[in-house]
């Protein structure tokens, strides 16, 4: 998680703020379309896996397959519609003729990706989180390793094949631990058959799916209403900035989430109210006090964050107070939202989602004439929301 940040540092060093918005419009393609292809399909593996590992080896076994097969096509789908289009998007929708080459240089590191993402899945399913760390861990050394290498090298273009070489390489080390898991468990990893697990699908992967074509393309699409304006890719540039803050605070408070999906799955699947209730306080806890500890040390060092991206600490720090505060709001709600997810309630879910992605998009078109900073007032009042409607469903 902290190679974008590195090589952000790095770009805004040594090609200045527009190469980060370029950098970070590309990347936010790459992760969106990769998000897309495989996210609803891994919450259906990761719940479903946790549900049935114990009770249905075999059916567990056949949706890890099923799971492998969706997410791979649905990425080799989306891989060549990007590579097909990437003119028409960069022309006509982000307006940045200059990026249809960096987008069809991402477009095969889609499938590399998804299919990672869906192996990571699986384990979480299994509870080997252990493992996960382990793996998670190499492709961070290899990641910060080749994607600043290629950057000094080859600029833009050698940073993603730098970030492509990584996800192969981790994919390749996942996969003999995702069927060592299996096997373990004595789960059989079936994709004859795979398909006959449809109908959790259409129960839970579709409405899963369609949240992800909420959530993980709406901070594209609010990034490109920005990109187009005057002073388009310096402002996503200041943008792409300002997420590499949230991601620091959102590193802990997203494992934390990780670990509690299956462990939440595992209790409503056995309507144990009292597990419930101990993993939802007890990850909601943990975020919170992340989260104070953070804002604290961003309000004493926070100048020192920008001096990093060579921004002006008098000029920039509004766009970064706003970030630090919605950070926060999000830490805190991370674990409501696995409710839904974790309870069966797929469609109440897809609604709560769309109310936010509706509010983020309203509130950048209305806000775009205030660049990065309009883009962080939106994306804070659509967290804040959330946040809210989750407390109401949670009780």
């Amino acid at each position: 998680r902290l190679t974008p940040m590195i090589t952000t540092i790095l770009i805004s060093h040594w090609f200045g703020i527009a190469a980060v918005g370029a950098f970070g419009i590309t990347y936010g393609t790459l992760i969106s379309a990769s998000f897309l292809a495989s996210s609803g399909v891994n919450l259906m593996a990761t719940r479903n896996i946790a549900a049935y590992a114990a009770k249905d080896p075999a059916t567990a076994g056949r949706l890890a397959g099923m799971a492998l097969l969706l997410a791979g096509g649905c990425a080799v789908l989306l891989s060549l519609l990007i590579f097909l289009f990437s003119e028409d998007v960069a022309g006509r929708l982000l307006r940045q003729p200059e990026l249809a080459f960096y987008l069809r240089v991402i477009s095969p590191i889609i499938v590399v990706n998804a299919l990672n993402n869906t192996q990571i899945a699986i384990l979480s399913g299994l509870q080997r989180f252990k493992t996960i760390a382990r793996l998670n861990t190499i492709m961070g050394c290899l990641m910060i390793a080749a994607v600043p290498a290629g950057l000094y090298f080859y600029g833009l273009t050698g940073a993603f094949a730098g970030l492509g070489t990584a996800y192969l390489a981790g994919s390749l080390v996942t996969a003999p631990a995702m069927t060592g898991a299996l096997r373990e468990k004595g789960i059989p990893l079936a994709f004859r058959g795979a398909l006959s697990q449809w109908p959790m699908i259409t129960g839970y992967a579709i409405p899963a799916l369609l949240a992800s074509l909420l959530f993980e393309p709406v901070n594209w699409i609010c990034t490109t209403i920005v990109v187009g304006n005057p002073d388009g890719l310096q402002q996503i540039g200041l943008y792409f900035i300002a997420m590499q803050l949230e991601t620091l605070l959102l590193f802990a408070p997203q494992i934390v989430v990780q670990v509690t999906i299956p462990m939440l799955s595992t209790g409503f699947g056995e309507a144990d109210r009292r597990r419930v209730l101990n993993v939802l306080g007890m990850s909601i806890g943990t975020n919170i006090a992340i989260a104070i500890g953070f804002v604290a040390v961003m309000m004493l060092f926070g100048d020192w964050f920008l001096v990093l991206f060579k921004l002006d600490p008098v000029q920039h720090w509004p766009i970064f107070l706003v970030v630090v505060f919605a950070s926060a709001v999000i830490a805190g709600a991370l674990p409501l939202g696995q409710i839904p997810v974790s309870s069966g309630y797929m469609w109440t879910g897809l609604s709560i989602t769309g109310g936010w992605a509706s509010t983020f998009i309203i509130g950048t078109w209305l806000l775009q004439e205030h660049g990065a900073l309009g883009l962080v007032i939106a994306r804070a009042i659509a967290w804040s929301l959330q946040t809210l409607v989750y407390i109401g469903f949670t009780r």
